[in-house]
């Protein structure tokens, strides 16, 4: 099983080692190890943060995602907890990770 949470939850965790940032920039703050092939690309997050079109976002991200091979970064990831910046009800890449591994057959939830 995969996990998603953000990092402000992540003082809450007591595996420490198994947190993972999957965020283009992850905090300075925090020392976690680093997944940036699960963070949208530098072009994809500005465009996202310029013009606000989410869709647009979705449709490409999940256009990355799916050119991924899903069980080699599911049998990697498994047990870890991969972590980014939004509260869990807000809109975020993690959980189009998320949907992304459970549409391939890959346990994933939010904790």
């Amino acid at each position: 099983m995969i996990y998603t949470t953000y990092f402000a939850k992540t003082k809450l965790i007591k595996e420490k080692d198994k947190l993972v940032s999957i965020t283009r920039f992850p905090p300075k703050n925090i020392s976690m190890k680093s997944f940036q092939k699960l963070a949208p690309s530098k072009e994809l997050l500005n465009k996202y943060k310029t013009d606000g079109d989410k869709e647009y976002f979705i449709n490409e991200f999940n256009k990355y995602l799916d050119s991924l091979d899903a069980k080699a970064f599911a049998e990697f990831l498994d047990g870890y907890i991969l972590c980014c910046y939004e509260k869990s009800t807000d809109f975020c890449h993690r959980h189009l990770v998320a949907e992304w591994f459970r549409r391939n057959g890959y346990g994933c939830e939010e904790l």
